[in-house]
């Protein structure tokens, strides 16, 4: 009788523990999960952190890629560059362009920028032409919440919606909520697919200025995926469309490439005079003239 008394109290305290320990892995599977009306979503930084972990792998990548510009306030036909891109992980991205002889340098070294347009730094470092990178540079969740942040997204909010025949995780508001920032993250694989920047009444007009940028035809490079197409739509419009043409892994990146105390030391500050009054804009200085054009094409 002692012995099935003490089998039944072996299978009791059994069945209690695995109920608790059931119970333990629910709860702490839902810490990660909010719930909403179309089902339960990731947060916002379980998202990114395994984003982050998708798009690294490589400590370095070199890109080649052709750039066409779309915008009609620019010319009335597309005008196409050719650019390099170089990455340095953790947080360290070079870009080159030149055409039609101007050369221009756009380097990010740990949260540092600097432009140079034909060997000038000039005095606008950063715009929304090269926002897009931001989602590739930064392969670690704290510092991809701290880019939202300072584009304004709310890393907090969550919700499921829908990018052609994917289903997305949205990042920072409350599908099909877009009068907010936002970045929308495919729910299968964890690349970024869209991200939606708004500047509230900042437009031409009284409405919103709105920048997306799309991110598709994701590829394996060596441990790495990396967008091999890439939009810039302005306002609803596309004015640039950017496509790889190929990505080496692990490249050999010499570190003076990202150095800007060296690339200040090299170039010089670009200093912009006011014109005389009795001279006309025609007759501004050359190189002058061709950083400011080449600044209206690439740094709106």
């Amino acid at each position: 009788m002692m012995a099935v008394y003490l089998r039944v109290a072996r299978q009791v305290r059994y069945g209690l523990f695995t109920g608790l320990f059931v119970l333990a892995t629910i709860w702490g599977i839902g810490c990660l999960w909010t719930t909403t009306a179309d089902g339960y979503v990731l947060e916002g930084t379980q998202v990114l952190k395994l984003m982050a972990h998708k798009l690294s792998g490589v400590k370095s990548l070199r890109v080649d890629q052709q750039v066409t510009v779309e915008d009609p306030a620019i010319s009335g036909e597309p005008v196409a560059l050719d650019e390099t891109l170089s990455f340095l992980f953790p947080g360290n991205f070079r870009s080159e362009i030149l055409q039609q002889n101007t050369r221009r340098i756009h380097v990010v070294s740990q949260g540092q920028t600097l432009t140079v347009v034909d060997n000038r730094i000039t005095g606008n470092p950063e715009g929304h032409y090269d926002q897009y990178k931001d989602l590739l540079l930064y392969h670690s969740d704290h510092m991809l919440q701290k880019i939202l942040y300072k584009h304004g997204i709310d890393v907090g909010i969550t919700s499921l919606g829908r990018l052609g025949d994917q289903i997305v995780v949205v990042i920072g508001a409350n599908y099909p909520d877009e009068s907010v920032s936002q970045v929308w993250v495919d729910k299968e694989q964890f690349f970024p697919l869209r991200w939606l920047s708004v500047r509230p009444g900042r437009g031409p007009t009284p409405e919103d200025d709105r920048w997306e940028f799309v991110y598709s035809n994701w590829q394996k490079v060596d441990g790495a995926y990396y967008p091999f197409k890439i939009e810039t739509i302005h306002n609803r419009q596309r004015i640039r469309l950017i496509r790889v043409i190929k990505a080496d892994a692990n490249a050999i990146l010499d570190a003076e490439l990202f150095n800007i105390a060296h690339l200040q030391s090299t170039y010089q500050m670009q200093e912009i005079p006011a014109p005389k009054q009795d001279q006309p804009p025609s007759e501004v200085d050359e190189v002058q003239r061709t950083i400011d054009e080449f600044k209206k094409k690439f740094e709106p």
